[in-house]
């Protein structure tokens, strides 16, 4: 029982570590994980042989002494909630990485063989793209910590397409999904279509795109998992990529790199269409499969009667603009979300805490836009970046992954309809270098090494803090194995010598005995060294405190350590109590 009471214990103080919906902060669970531990401890220690040492003073505690036990506690549990909140994040994301590894076997920095096709044949293909069934599930909680770390960087031609860019907000898309079930967006996996240089991307819906195309060139690092999909600004029309595989509508796998210390870098060109452009050419929607009106049945009636309140406007152009400012002015833009009535995420968003990220305003735009007949899908990429003018170079972090939805219309394709506040902590605005700014060198930044971090992270929007690395949770698991180590050791060399037989020749001290040793030190009366039991009872029967049960402790004491008798844990209690009614007793005289 005292062992179950203690795994209980340890797994709910593995609990507070991890958290959960609506949880409190870090410092405040692993002070409350502590507590349950040593709570735990302190049942399961309860029934041990009480005949083992025990800490006990030979003289009466004065209030420094309680001052500095108080000081001493409160510093070890200082100490074990630094350790507790400082181990929780990187332990979780070493089961992650053991997850992901042990499911989809790709060593970190290593690429698949030269010519072999993308696959995924694992669980998972990589943690922050999609899994081996194309699919992305929208999580009903969140706490997204994104970095600065540069992940994606766009060469342009010339200053004018720079300007563009930097004025029109410009969207850098990886992929997009049109199904989905509720939860999870999903793509249709097609037959692989092997596309060879120069590719070209389908435009046959873009025949009233007259803006200028915008040639670039895109470097970025391949994913050690080998989900390295292709990155272009929106409108992709053509690209250099030596050869392509097409697995969905949406969705182009680049060839692995030829050099596994290289990192990505090709030419593309691309005509971006955006809602906004086109609100005074009163565009109509375009004909297109079922996928993209499609509504889950759970969410059908509550989206539906969100579009009723755009459908009374007089064209396209007017809801659809009705319905992005509906969302940026009733709904909130932030990167955590609690969901304490643990519902649907969408429901969630919409009706409830009417808070969230990107995604959140990507999938509820597209869920009322087809209940409106629009065609709709949802877009990843990244969006924003920072310009560093004098090099017509943009600059994407993790910081400004982002999601979108894209809405089909005729004559002008799949078109970037995005509903997220455009503002520094929502959808990314570009911004502008420092004049005189060294820009990162591209080809330098997105080399593949060994000690690199896997690139493009942010698209997953992980909950973990990547403060916490797997380098800094090696080095402290290495310190405490070397504590123990050293701890074990000195035990070691203090151990006394065995007799002959291999057992200690220094018995331990047992209960009854340091009872009777702080008794006596209590009463003024302490055991001085080189006293035998037998004397230290004489000298107390001298002084006039002598023990009425002393020949019972003498018999029993001398015939254990001296004589062949066994020890009796039942006797040594009542041993003990019997010293502390004595003690009690001659205080009181």
């Amino acid at each position: 029982m005292r062992t179950f009471i203690l795994l209980v214990a340890i797994a709910g103080a593995y609990s507070l570590l991890k958290g959960w919906q609506g949880s409190p902060g870090i410092l405040l669970r692993a002070c409350l994980s502590v507590t349950t531990l040593v709570a735990g401890l302190f049942y399961w220690s309860r029934g041990m042989n009480t005949s083992l040492p025990r800490m006990f003073c030979l003289r009466r505690a004065s209030w420094l002494d309680y001052l500095s036990m108080g000081a001493v506690i409160i510093f070890t549990e200082a100490c074990f909630v630094v350790i507790t909140s400082t181990l929780a994040a990187p332990a979780q994301e070493l089961a992650d990485a053991f997850h992901e590894h042990a499911s989809y076997p790709i060593s970190i920095g290593k690429q698949k063989p030269k010519g072999s096709s993308p696959n995924f044949d694992g669980h998972t293909s990589g943690n922050w793209l999609f899994n081996n069934s194309l699919k992305r599930n929208l999580p009903p909680v969140s706490n997204h910590k994104p970095s600065n770390k540069p992940e994606v960087f766009i060469q342009l031609e010339n200053r004018a397409d720079a300007t563009r860019m930097f004025s029109s907000r410009i969207h850098l898309r990886a992929f997009a999904m049109s199904r989905f079930n509720g939860i999870t967006w999903a793509a249709d996996r097609t037959a692989t279509t092997k596309l060879k240089a120069p590719v070209t991307f389908p435009r046959n819906d873009h025949r009233r795109v007259t803006s200028k195309p915008i040639k670039h060139r895109i470097y970025h690092s391949p994913n050690p998992t080998g989900q390295n999909v292709l990155i272009l600004l929106q409108g992709a029309v053509s690209s250099n990529v030596p050869s392509l595989s097409k697995i969905s509508d949406a969705i182009y796998m680049l060839p692995p790199v030829s050099d596994s210390t290289s990192g990505y870098s090709y030419s593309a060109t691309s005509q971006p269409v955006d809602f906004t452009n086109l609100i005074g050419e009163n565009p109509q929607v375009a004909q297109t499969q079922s996928t993209y009106l499609s509504i889950p049945d759970n969410l059908a009636q509550g989206i539906r009667e969100k579009a009723e309140i755009f459908i009374h406007e007089p064209n396209l152009t007017k809801r659809l603009t009705a319905l992005r400012s509906y969302l940026q002015d009733n709904y909130r833009y932030s990167l955590k979300t609690t969901n304490t009535t643990n519902s649907n995420p969408v429901e969630n968003f919409l009706y409830q805490e009417k808070r969230g990220h990107c995604e959140h305003f990507a999938t509820a735009a597209a869920l009322i836009c087809r209940a409106l007949g629009v065609p709709s899908r949802i877009a990843y990429g990244w969006s924003g970046g920072i310009l560093y003018r004098e090099q017509n170079l943009f600059v994407y972090r993790a910081k400004d992954a982002h999601a979108w939805t894209e809405i089909k219309l005729n004559g002008y394709g799949w078109v970037v309809f995005d509903t997220t506040p455009s503002d520094m902590d929502a959808a990314p605005i570009a911004r502008s270098a420092p004049a005189g700014a060294t820009p990162p060198n591209p080809a330098q930044a997105t080399a593949a090494t060994d000690n690199k971090e896997t690139p493009q992270n942010a698209l997953v929007l992980n909950t973990h803090n990547k403060n916490f690395t797997l380098n800094r949770l090696v080095i402290a698991l290495t310190f405490l194995g070397l504590c123990c180590l050293a701890f074990l050791v000195a035990r070691y060399f203090k151990k006394p010598p065995p007799d002959i037989h291999g057992k200690s020749l220094r018995a331990p001290t047992p209960g009854y005995m340091l009872s009777f040793k702080q008794a006596c030190s209590a009463l003024g009366k302490p055991m001085p060294n080189g006293h035998t039991l037998r004397q230290h009872i004489i000298a107390l029967e001298v002084t006039g405190k002598p023990l009425t049960f002393a020949s019972e402790l003498l018999d029993y004491h001398y015939g254990v350590f001296y004589g062949d008798l066994m020890r009796n844990s039942s006797r040594e209690k009542n041993l003990t109590k019997s010293i502390q009614r004595w003690y009690q007793s001659a205080s009181h005289k």
